[in-house]
């Protein structure tokens, strides 16, 4: 159970771990997407300030086109002024040829030649002052034209500029946005494909850890405590674990006891279990005891193996009724109660030797060991048994079957012990009713 709990632990901190990459993993990953995005934003601010710059450019271009166009007019205003003083030259020259003409009369030149010379010489001056009032409108259209095409082409281009920069700089920012996802989401794939393995195999470790944890625990620990059937199912010499009530016992020795003990399932032969002589004054009927050892068998009997281990646990007494097996006395049903206190009623006493005697001392020279004595049912005759270490020589059992004579018929209670077939362990013997 310890391991069990280093190994869950572990697997714990595995995870952890696993996820500790996993979450600085992912803040790597968002710092580099913020990094991305302000540069994203960065060149939004780029293209603003181009913008900015270009409407101030064309702000600048706006205030230059309204001055060339306030210099065509002072130049339109200065050729309507020319053509004015010309149109006054021309009325002046008139009056002065008018003049000269009357002079000239009046004296008696001729003055034509120097007349027309004069009037040549104006309309020479007209046509110098028209033409170049004509070619300085023309030239100042002609610069404004310049003007206002150079800063018309400059706004445009200014424009197609800012509005390829900003398309530039969106597909840019979508685009390392975009990858930015792209990566994160393969990134946090990959990761989530890792931790997914690495959680996968630790579980199965774990799990393969648990399964070895509990196989050695089952098998330092043994088998688990068994019903009736199961400890009867078991094959002779298998271990075998049995919670029980102790029924009676035969005297302590050496460290060890042999008990008669009954569940409300089944019936169960301790021999010589290990016990301190403390614990063997503690194990009076009706006492709960949890039982470890090895299932024997000795000339059909069925018993917990000579060393078996024992411990008290809690449980109310249970003290068993003999159940009356009188009627399965010859039959194969019998041995199903083996071990069982048991009652046999109307047994009739046969002599049980040549002697004629009703009953036999294993040891007759002192009476210190098991007394034997013979029963019959219609007309089969049995072997029973007052074993010594269960019941002595003082014990009122062993005194009523010393007193039997050939043909009472009496009743018995004892425990359904084994040898070569029933021979019960006889505990009690009264008259039949």
């Amino acid at each position: 159970m310890k391991n069990w709990k280093n190994l869950a632990l572990a697997a714990l901190a595995i995870l952890t771990v696993v996820f500790l990459i996993l979450f600085i993993g992912a803040n790597n990953r968002a710092a580099d997407l913020e990094k991305k995005h302000q540069e994203a934003q960065d060149g939004i601010a780029a293209m603003q300030k181009a913008k900015d710059e270009a409407e101030a450019k064309a702000v600048d271009s706006a205030k230059l086109l309204e001055a060339a166009e306030k210099e065509r007019d002072s130049y339109k205003e200065s050729a309507e002024q020319l053509e004015k003083e010309n149109t006054s030259l021309a009325e002046q020259n008139k009056e002065v040829k008018e003049t000269i003409q009357g002079l000239a009369q009046a004296l008696g030149f001729d003055i034509g030649d120097a007349t027309e010379t004069v009037a040549e010489t104006a309309e020479e001056v007209k046509e110098t002052a028209e033409n170049a009032a004509s070619d300085t409108a023309e030239t100042v259209a002609d610069a404004v034209g310049e003007v206002k095409d150079t800063i018309e082409t400059a706004v445009n281009d200014t424009a197609e500029s800012i509005a390829e920069t900003t398309e530039e700089v969106k597909e840019t920012a979508e685009n390392a946005v975009s990858d930015t996802v792209e990566a994160v989401a393969e990134k946090t794939d990959e990761m989530k494909d890792a931790v997914e393995g690495v959680v996968n195999d630790a579980a199965e470790t774990v799990e393969e850890s648990a399964e070895a944890v509990q196989e050695n625990a089952d098998e330092a620990a043994g088998p688990q405590v068994m019903t009736h059937d199961e400890y009867a199912a078991a094959a002779v010499d298998d271990p075998v674990v049995i919670e029980t009530w102790v029924q009676a016992t035969q005297s302590w020795w050496d460290g060890k006891i042999t008990v008669y003990a009954q569940s409300p399932d089944g019936a169960y032969f301790l021999y010589n279990m290990k016990c301190s002589e403390e614990d063997a004054e503690k194990l009076v009927p009706g006492t709960a005891i949890r039982v470890k050892g090895y299932k024997a068998e000795w000339s059909g009997e069925i018993e917990v193996a000579d060393g078996a281990e024992f411990e008290f646990i809690e449980g109310d007494p249970f003290i068993a009724e003999a159940e009356d097996v009188t009627e399965k006395l010859g039959t194969e049903e019998l041995i199903s109660c083996q071990n069982e206190l048991v009652a046999f009623k109307g047994m009739t006493v046969e002599a049980y030797d040549e002697t004629g005697a009703a009953f036999a001392y294993k040891n007759a020279e002192n009476k210190t060991d098991d007394l034997y004595f013979k029963v019959s049912k219609d007309g089969q005759v049995y072997d029973f048994c007052v074993e010594f270490y269960l019941c002595g020589q003082d014990t009122e059992v062993y005194k009523a079957v010393e007193a039997l004579n050939v043909g009472d018929v009496i009743d018995l209670e004892g425990f359904l012990y084994w040898y070569n077939g029933a021979n019960p362990h006889i505990t009690k013997v009264t008259k039949a009713e």
